[in-house]
């Protein structure tokens, strides 16, 4: 079994215009200032999303008056979030054309993995869709939609927690008890090519709306969020490989820098293998090993480059390392 943690970089190999953490802002912002995010600006004088919403987060406003105007300001961010990436959306015909894409669906991803993603898009959950290694009968965890069940899709091969929220979650008010919310999401063909061709299933009686956790220093999940994460957890416990794909592992992020604490501390860890696919692969896996502190470099495996340049050699080393395991090929 396989863990992958999926960051900005996987959209960026598809959308080279897509931006990283630290050009969010900008890219939000861009040609609109009347906007919530140019007033983001403004108001922190930063162009760092996480900086600007650090310092939102950290008011009083913010926090404890729902109708104050820093929380409407932060809701407005979190709408332009959502807006933006809902056009960052996967087809068929876009993972049969690109060679290199195909090939990571087919051959790197496999029944029984998790992917933890970073992304608010629905691209990489989209890709396995269109190949069927994905679907929304248990793709997102423990998330359930009320209206997929067995008979309407295959139980999904590979569970992707995302633990950030995505433009496919909606959050809504119980039925029987309106001053409390949950966390589902949502079925079209926009998100999921595939499992939601001709159908358009949203969640929430009407009062949903999107969800997605903002980029901050400042992170509170709803409950839901948190199984999530703590289901990330026990897959890294048992997993024998993790692949982190496109994701700087950030020193601010600690839920990260528990993952790869929690893969390593384990029985015969050295057996495991962590896999880094970024173009600064070797930077992020000597950061691991200076936070260890111990001597994890039979364990570390870095690719240094590009998803779309380094799919062949990513293949190639999950190979190795499933044959080193006793497997077959």
């Amino acid at each position: 079994m396989k863990v992958f943690i999926i960051g900005a970089g996987f959209t960026k190999a598809l959308f080279p215009q897509a931006p990283l953490n630290r050009d969010l802002l900008t890219s939000l912002s861009k040609g609109a200032t009347d906007s919530a995010s140019y007033k983001l600006i403004q108001q922190y004088h930063t162009d760092d999303i996480e900086i600007a919403l650090t310092k939102l987060d950290a008011s009083s406003d913010s926090l404890e008056q729902p109708d104050s105007e820093l929380h409407e300001l932060r809701r407005q961010v979190e709408a332009d979030l959502t807006k933006y990436f809902e056009s960052y959306q996967i087809s068929n015909d876009l993972v049969s054309n690109l060679t290199w894409l195909s090939r990571f669906v087919d051959h790197a991803v496999s029944a029984e993995d998790v992917a933890v993603s970073l992304n608010y898009d629905c691209v990489f959950e989209g890709a396995l869709d269109c190949r069927d290694k994905w679907s929304p009968n248990g793709g997102y965890g423990i998330l359930r939609h009320g209206l997929i069940s067995d008979k309407d899709s295959i139980r999904s091969p590979v569970a992707v927690l995302k633990i950030h929220g995505s433009t496919s979650f909606r959050i809504a008010p119980y039925f029987n008890k309106p001053s409390s919310s949950a966390v589902n999401f949502a079925v079209n063909e926009g998100f999921f090519p595939k499992s939601g061709k001709n159908m358009h299933l949203e969640y929430g009686l009407g009062k949903g709306e999107s969800y997605l956790i903002a980029p901050s220093y400042v992170k509170v999940p709803t409950v839901e969020i948190a199984y999530l994460m703590l289901d990330a957890l026990k897959a890294v416990a048992k997993a024998e490989t993790l692949i982190i794909i496109g994701c700087g592992l950030r020193r601010a992020d600690m839920f990260l820098t528990l993952l790869v604490t929690d893969f390593l501390r384990q029985p015969r860890w050295q057996e495991r293998r962590i896999i880094v696919l970024d173009p600064q692969a070797k930077v992020i896996t000597s950061r691991i090993k200076e936070y260890l502190g111990v001597d994890v470099s039979s364990c570390m495996v870095p690719i240094q480059g590009c998803l779309q340049d380094s799919v062949e050699a990513l293949i190639e080393t999950i190979q190795n390392q499933f044959l080193n395991a006793g497997g077959e090929a």
